[in-house]
């Protein structure tokens, strides 16, 4: 019997008994965790939580995008914010991306960690073109977020964008929308000087 040999069956040869349970329950536990540690690494995110997914969208990087989506990770993954793929390009105006991330299905209703929809972190970031393709996709002009319950109508009469208060308008944006917070799309308008939406808006329909 080799030194190795008797090293390794020192323990069973001095206490049989132990030996002969605790070994079992070794191999039982090593069956169960054995799919646990077969399990990939989360995947590495960087100091804002974004993940290689979502840095990879905000930068426009779309044949990057689409074969990260072909080798497996999922359509509608988020990053520690709760954005996906699709807000990330709908927020930086990644037309291309968002149509071709549009075209596989990817969810237009996703709300990240404050409530923001892609349509409505397209109209803060003031993207008109990726604005027009989610309402086009379906997106709904009337979500608000989770903060002061303001919908994308609110937001751009707010910041004085008159292309998407059009836009947002034609496609079913209630002008008489009352935020959490009290205030309407008018409200805003005349708050900050934007006659140009005021008339709009009160052509409407709004009213205070």
């Amino acid at each position: 019997m080799s030194r190795i040999w008797q090293w390794i069956t020192l323990p069973y040869r001095r206490y049989p008994m132990i030996t002969g349970i605790l070994v079992p329950l070794a191999l039982v536990a090593a069956f169960m965790l054995a799919p646990g540690l077969m399990e990939p690494p989360p995947e590495a995110v960087d100091p804002l939580g974004r993940t290689a997914l979502t840095l990879a969208a905000e930068n426009g990087e779309t044949e990057r995008v689409l074969a990260m989506l072909d080798a497996g990770t999922a359509m509608d993954a988020s990053d520690r914010c709760g954005w996906t793929a699709l807000m990330k390009a709908a927020a930086n105006g990644h037309l291309e991306m968002l149509e071709a991330l549009l075209a596989r299905g990817a969810d237009t209703e996703h709300r990240d960690q404050a409530g923001y929809t892609p349509l409505l972190v397209a109209v803060v970031n003031n993207q008109a073109a990726t604005s027009q393709a989610l309402l086009a996709a379906g997106a709904d002009v009337d979500a608000v977020d989770d903060e002061a319950g303001w919908s994308s109508l609110t937001w751009a009469a707010k910041d004085g964008r008159p292309e998407l208060v059009e836009l947002l308008l034609e496609h079913g944006g209630d002008p008489t929308h009352v935020a959490g917070d009290g205030t309407t799309p008018l409200h805003w308008a005349r708050e900050n000087g934007h006659t140009e939406i005021v008339s709009r808006l009160e052509a409407a329909g709004a009213g205070e």
